[in-house]
């Protein structure tokens, strides 16, 4: 077993901040006053709220979650997409002493069901009608529900057990005149040891384990952040990974706690890229999945262009492949690299950060799934430093990262200050610091399984660098062996594989199987995989991928045979809701095939 990695201790910070999530709020939204907190689109405008109406509608959210007669730690269970409601529900959820059930919008009924069943929740925040038709259909099955509020549209008639969000409000108003004191006494009692959320793990195989958030593990984790990087009130924020997902929570919600910053709700996932245009964020994070396609569009309009465009395109990625050369050395550039990289961020890269609206970012970070290391490196030719990060529900979203200035890439950086890290005998990365978990609720024994002597076992596997960088080599459930005895790592693989043109998602096969295989879904939106799996154009840049990738493997680790599937994986079926593979669904829904690809004779 390796000696723990510790990253240097926290900066001392200008004041303390206060440890629990209410407390923290009350500090911040006094000080930022009428300044604007969050903002959301209607039509095409945006519309801010300012820190004091956000402060008063929390204030009346949690007045209605007390009128309801919850005790402290009772769970409330919260149902939507991003949007201000989220926040003010949660932060609300927190000040009258409660937990907040993190549902996400894409879990199916019968998820649904188990979650709020499993957690006892006793109210139920829904964001639409059409979520809440779902609720009406279960009702007998939640006997513990006993209210429901929607916060999007009117409620059925006769329907006394469904408020709407206006309505709660109102009753919230009523309620804190009639207990005035009942507000402040309840959020000044909550403890920096008491649970502030639970989130259901939702997991590439097996039932949801519900993770126990602390108040302290929220605010720490995100003071530590800013240990890291930057934060400050001028910062715009772009909120479009589920709220749900404790990495979106700590991103938008807690760092905004600790800086006072202006966060701004994307309507739809699908629309990120025209938010990140319109809203020109100073801090965005994102998942490798978005990465992958700014990348791959960056160099499909790249390849179009031709004759003197062309060279100046060749002699401006040259700059920047030196840039990043000299970076990665840690050396500072020669003189005339940096004249001449000057000279193409002006004449080219300036406009592509312009187009995409990254030109006013500061901090990009990517996390939740593993990164091409020659993306990262292209994207800091461009001038976009994007940092790597690493870290489980279990350890509230980050445990590492690259610091700004000094990446390692094709690693997940040092441990965030005050975060240790060890590597067990067998590989598996050990985590211990007040950003780890409480446990797993109403589930002492993989508790205690999964949390020794303070130390998280996080089931990946992984190695120090030198200078203490960590890289994850691969998930320790997800090792496979192949009939032949051969031990493979897949999730590298499929990270190189993601990262080619037109290859949405890559998921390698041979658990106990004579060979390595591979199934593959087009991103569609690349001309040559547009026509579908059965293009000639389509299958020679799944077989460029694949040759590419084989070079550097063994040859029991290779690719021996592929195939594309007509469709894509979905978040809530095949994918997480942070856009890792579920394996075992995969290999149930996609057997034929699979099997298919196996029965035909053993490549050479």
């Amino acid at each position: 077993m390796s000696a723990a990695v510790r990253a240097p201790e926290p900066a001392a910070t200008p004041s303390e901040l206060p440890q629990t999530v209410p407390a923290l709020f009350q500090h911040t939204a006094q000080r930022q006053g009428d300044a604007p907190a969050l903002h959301f689109k209607t039509g095409e405008r945006w519309t801010p709220i300012s820190w004091a109406d956000y402060s008063r509608a929390v204030n009346r959210l949690a007045n209605a979650l007390l009128a309801e007669g919850l005790n402290p730690q009772d769970r409330v269970a919260l149902w939507s997409l991003n949007r201000p409601e989220w926040q003010i529900a949660d932060v609300g959820i927190g000040h009258a002493g409660l937990v907040t059930v993190a549902v996400y919008q894409t879990d199916a009924p019968e998820q649904v069901k188990y979650l709020v069943t499993h957690s006892e929740s006793k109210v139920l925040i829904v964001e639409n009608r059409k979520l809440l038709d779902q609720v009406i259909a279960m009702r007998r099955e939640l006997p513990l529900v006993q209210r429901v509020i929607l916060v999007e549209g009117e409620a059925p008639e006769g329907e006394g057990w469904i408020v709407t969000w206006e309505q709660a409000l109102r009753r919230g108003d009523e309620f804190g005149r009639s207990r005035p004191g009942l507000f402040a006494s309840r959020w000044q009692a909550v403890r920096p040891e008491d649970t502030a959320s639970l989130i259901y793990t939702s997991g590439t195989t097996g039932v949801s384990k519900a993770a126990i958030l602390t108040h302290r593990n929220l605010t720490w984790t995100a003071v530590a952040t800013l240990q890291c990087f930057r934060g400050d009130p001028h910062d715009r924020v772009v909120s479009y990974l589920p709220l749900a997902h404790v990495l979106e929570r700590v991103v938008s919600e807690l760092r905004q706690l600790c800086t006072g910053c202006e966060v701004y709700f994307c309507p739809r996932i699908d629309q990120v890229m025209q938010v990140v245009a319109e809203v020109h964020p100073t801090y965005f994070t994102s998942v490798p999945r978005l990465w992958e396609k700014i990348y791959a569009g960056i160099r499909e309009k790249m390849d179009k262009v031709s004759g003197p465009r062309r060279m100046i395109r060749d002699w401006a990625l040259l700059m920047g492949a030196l840039r990043t050369a000299a970076y990665e050395q840690h050396k500072p550039m020669a003189p005339w690299v940096r004249w001449q990289w000057s000279l193409a961020d002006r004449l080219v890269f300036q406009k592509i950060r312009e187009t995409l609206g990254l030109d006013k970012v500061e901090v990009c970070i990517s996390g939740s799934a593993a990164v091409s290391p020659d993306m990262l490196r292209f994207f800091y030719g461009l001038g976009i430093e994007i940092l790597e990060g690493y870290g489980l529900t279990e350890t509230t979203a980050p445990a590492t990262f690259n610091r700004p200035g000094d990446a390692h890439f094709g690693t997940v950086g040092l441990p965030l200050p005050g975060v240790e890290i060890k590597i067990a005998s067998d590989g598996e990365i050990l985590v211990k610091g007040n950003n780890v978990f409480g446990g797993y609720f109403k589930d002492p024994k993989t508790t205690n399984e999964t949390l020794v002597d303070g130390w998280l076992k996080t089931g990946d596997i992984g190695e120090m660098d030198k200078d203490g960088y960590l890289k994850i080599t691969d998930r320790k459930k997800d090792l496979f062996k192949t009939s032949g005895g051969k031990y493979v790592a897949p999730g590298a693989m499929e990270t190189q594989l993601r990262s080619r043109k037109g290859i949405a998602q890559a998921v390698v096969l041979g658990d106990g199987r004579p060979f390595v295989a591979a199934l593959f879904t087009l991103d569609r939106d690349v001309a040559e995989a547009k026509a579908g799996p059965d293009d000639a154009g389509a299958k020679r840049l799944v077989d460029e991928a694949v040759q590419d990738l084989n070079r550097g493997l063994s040859h029991p680790e290779q690719i021996k045979k592929w195939r594309i599937l007509d469709t894509d994986f979905v978040v809530g079926d095949e994918l997480t809701p942070s856009m890792k593979v579920k394996r075992k669904r995969i290999a149930e829904k996609y057997g034929a095939e699979i099997e298919a690809i196996y029965a035909e004779k053993k490549p050479a």
